[in-house]
Parts: C-alpha cells; structure tokens; sequence
C-alpha cells in the first residue's frame, strides 16, 4: 500500500450560504449535520499526457470573502476506479446519455483506490494501492514524487453555470501515470465518494456521472454503492465511464470545459441557471492543477498557492 504525506498551504474551515451546485445539491444528511465541506459538488475524469487526473469540487457553501480553507481530520474522500468492467458502445442511447452501458454493474469493484484523509494540522495524506512508485502492487513513498501530484485547497468553482460565476469551493486533485490504473482494457469506470467519521453509511455522498444522482428521484444513488444501483433503484451505475483510448469529453470522462448543464440538458438545471454562460468564467490552467486559481476578495492580492508533487 503505498502512502504519501503531502503538505498543503494553510486552509481554514467556514461554512456559509448554501447554493446548487451540478451534481450534488442532494445531501440532506450532511445539510442536517452542516458538513457542506464533504458535499461533493462535481467530478472531473481527463487525461493530461499519458496522466490521468482525478478531480472533485466540495462545498457549495463558500462565500467569496473566504482566502483560506481546511478540510477537517474526520473527513475521507475516496477515488474509486474499476478497470476490468464490461463496457458496451453499442446502444446509441446510452452511448450518448452515459457515455456507454455497463454490461453487469452488479459486479462493479474498487479495482484501484486513492484516499486522501486530513491531519488535525490539514495536512493531506494520501493511501492508494495504485501501481505507483515502481512497485508492482504499490510501494512506500515517504515523499512527493513527480508522477503522482496531489492538490487540495480553493480553487474557483469549475462549473459552468451562472450562480456560480465568482465563487470558489474546495478541490481535490490527483494526477497520475495511467499505467497505474490500467489493466488490459483501455476503459475505465471512476467515481468518488466522502465520509465523514461519525455519520452513519459507508459514505455520505457519491458522485459520478453529473447531475445523475442530483434529482429527488435518484438521491439514493448517494449513499449506495454503483453496483447496487440497478438492482435497487433501476437506475444505471452512478460512474463516470472514460474510454482512455479516446478523448476525454462529457460523457466520455469529463473534461474541465464540458458545459454538462447544456450537454444533460435538464430543465430543471436550466431553469434555474440565469444567465447561460457556454463557458467558465475564468480561464483554467495549462499544467497542475488545472482548476483556475480562487478568486480574491476585493482588495487583496494574488495568493501564492504550494502545489505539492512539482
């Protein structure tokens, strides 16, 4: 099992307004519990390079008057990855709607995991049994390597959509080599989860495919395992399918561009979107990780930000 302890700049913890946000305004648990820091808000699913990257927004909660944040130490988000899943391209339907059917997805495991949990300090640790390090099953790393990087922090709010123009929320982001996921297809099923030490669940909120689970009607896809999915609510698995050896692109993966409002096309997304912008607000970044910088409040300067792993 391979372990990096990785440090992070200073982010302090503060909770504020509540807001939509694209997958996953459908956690009354953690509202209840005012845990919006585990409320995963979107999941992206690209490669850079022969890298592939992994990363999820939380907490819709955040005002744009915070510069600081911190992930508490009883709260774990999970990357899941199954790699040896049938994956059918076949039905035009569900080719355009999720990116491809899942052939039996009573059978979908964690082939491949990525934890990351905080110290009291805030410092992120991260657990995986990813093929990293040189090793064939995962090895120890005592240090930051420059083939696995991970962010956690602010950053400005990637989802396309006109409520969340100048906000920020709290990212985590991993990057690396795609060899140390793959086995011997090129397709992959992802998805991520948050627990918070204490509540009741496996996890108190899943999100894969955006604005899947987001609905009155499949908010239990939350709080069960993609596996269980069909079975118990006749729905298709919660996953971001990501055919690696073709471009990422919603629903093929996703993209941190991808407008999934336009392309899911709900209405009861739209309706509240006002305005419609066709692009983030400001332009994201050409090398790790890749989320645009958080904005500042007014009056301050920029804020340098430590990218652990370069």
């Amino acid at each position: 099992m391979s372990r990096i302890r990785l440090l992070s700049w200073t982010i302090v913890l503060a909770m504020a307004a509540a807001s939509l946000a694209s997958d996953h305004a459908d956690t009354p648990e953690l509202v209840a519990a005012e845990r919006h820091d585990a409320r995963i808000t979107d999941l992206f699913v690209f490669l850079r390079d022969e890298n592939l990257v992994l990363a999820l927004c939380a907490d819709p909660t955040i005002g744009p008057e915070l510069r600081e944040y911190r992930f508490p130490p009883d709260l774990t988000f999970e990357f899941f990855v199954d790699n040896d899943s049938a994956v059918s391209f076949d039905d035009p339907v569900d080719l355009e709607k999720f990116g491809g059917t899942v052939l039996e997805p009573e059978k979908i495991s964690e082939d491949v995991f990525f934890r990351v949990t905080f110290t009291p300090d805030g410092e992120p640790e991260l657990e995986t049994n990813a093929r990293v390090g040189g090793g064939g099953g995962g090895c120890s790393l005592s240090a930051p390597r420059k083939d696995v990087k991970l962010f956690v922090g602010l950053r400005d709010d990637p989802f396309i959509r006109g409520p969340r123009i100048g906000r920020n929320v709290a990212c985590v982001v991993l990057e690396v080599p795609l060899a140390a996921v793959l086995e011997e297809s090129p397709v992959l099923l992802v998805w991520a989860t948050s627990k918070v030490e204490g509540l009741p669940g496996d996890f108190q909120d899943l999100a894969g495919r955006a604005m899947h689970s987001q609905n009155p009607e499949t908010n239990l896809m939350n709080t069960l395992h993609p596996s269980r999915h069909r079975a118990e609510l006749g729905e298709p698995p919660d996953v971001v399918i990501f055919d690696t050896s073709r471009p990422a692109g919603y629903p093929n993966g996703r993209e941190l561009t991808d407008d999934v409002v336009d392309l899911v096309g709900d209405p009861r997304a739209l309706a509240t979107d006002d305005p419609y912008p066709d692009a983030n607000d400001v332009p994201f970044l050409g090398e790790f990780p890749y989320l645009a910088p958080p904005h500042e409040p007014a009056g301050h300067g920029a804020r340098h930000l430590f990218q652990p792993g370069r």
